[in-house]
């Protein structure tokens, strides 16, 4: 086989696609491979609220073998057509190319992504599964938002699929381990997906020299603290042998009472990241509000950069250098430095300064 696969299952709104997104990894989307609308042998519900509509949280609404074969067409070739499925039509609208690149490794998530783990395991494809899980009440908001957001069904509909479904999640986890998924958070899917990742790369390249990646989704900026800390002391992109374990202790002395220095400082909540005020105090600089990125350019490095949407500050990475006029920056969420322009948080909040 020409590459493996890692398998994301779990229940729905559980965070299968933003964790998937977060990798970097090319991502197969089994959703895609749902049943027509019109298709006759469709299951339908048959008690509650919503008898008579179509069940699609049954394995009988998906078609497992038009999955498993472009499954194994990416694992043998690294390319595959795959067809493109829109909720809210019930139907196939087009079709598209996934194409590996040169990654050996790449993601299938889906809330039937359970059932291709047996036989991706039996044929060679499989690098890890995984059942995705959070807090019901988590999974249910998050879901009857997303679905409400894309105008997936009426939402009564979804309300009531959504109680349901939220009912269901202990099974459904169940039944994912059954198949052979390893129960975890979002969090720590990531981190042993990184660390596949990085194994992955030291297959060809040798010895791992390359940058390190954020431990969990809320140390982006302690991540970025500790590689520009170990660069301004002459460090290098390389080895890391204990990064994990400072960047968690970086993490709670950001958002402690006291500083590095022993002075009181304002905490913060772990799940809300990091806050620049703490950042600026670690490294001995101070918060600079920058707009444009041609600005933060022309900055000295190493320089945390906040980046975010258009409401709110989402994501830290550490800029090292500029070429032609446009940032080059460590973005700790993919272990490797890259254009600024290349992450998917597009407005500038803030820069930290050194004095």
């Amino acid at each position: 086989m020409r590459a493996q696969v890692i398998v994301l299952a779990g229940p729905s709104g559980a965070g299968k696609s933003r964790l998937a997104e977060r990798t970097g990894l090319p991502v197969l989307r089994l959703d895609d491979f749902y049943k027509s609308g019109d298709d006759p042998t469709l299951p339908l519900i048959t008690e509650g609220a919503n008898a008579g509509i179509v069940d699609w949280d049954v394995p009988e609404s998906w078609l497992p073998g038009d999955a498993l074969a472009a499954l194994e067409e990416l694992c043998r070739t690294g390319r595959a057509e795959v067809p493109v499925y829109d909720i809210a039509r019930n139907g196939r609208c087009g079709a598209r190319t996934l194409d590996l690149g040169d990654h050996h490794l790449f993601i299938a998530e889906g809330i039937f992504a359970q059932e291709v783990v047996g036989a991706c395991g039996d044929a060679g494809m499989l690098a890890a599964a995984y059942c995705v899980r959070q807090h019901p009440m988590v999974t249910f908001w998050r879901r009857l938002t997303r679905d409400l957001r894309e105008h997936r069904k009426p939402p009564l509909v979804l309300l009531r699929r959504g109680l349901a479904l939220m009912r269901d999640q202990q099974r459904v986890v169940s039944h994912a381990v059954e198949r052979g998924c390893t129960p975890v958070s979002p969090d720590r899917a990531y981190a042993a997906i990184g660390r596949l990742a990085e194994r992955d790369v030291s297959r060809d390249t040798g010895p791992m020299t390359t940058w390190p990646r954020q431990p969990d989704s809320r140390t982006c900026g302690p991540s970025s603290v500790v590689v520009a800390e170990a660069l301004r002391a002459g460090g290098a992109a390389g080895p890391w042998p204990r990064f994990e374990v400072d960047v968690l202790a970086m993490h709670r002395r950001l958002t402690g009472v006291r500083d590095r220095h022993g002075r009181l400082q304002l905490p913060w909540p772990r799940m809300f990241g990091t806050p620049p005020w703490a950042v600026a105090r670690e490294l001995g600089g101070r918060v600079r509000r920058y707009r444009r990125p041609e600005v933060v350019a022309a900055l000295p490095a190493p320089v945390p950069v906040f980046l975010g949407s258009r409401w709110l500050p989402r994501h830290v990475v550490l800029v090292l250098d500029e070429r032609d006029g446009e940032p080059l920056a460590y973005n700790p969420a993919r272990g490797a430095v890259e254009p600024l322009s290349s992450s998917r948080w597009k407005r500038t909040w803030w820069a930290v300064l050194p004095r």
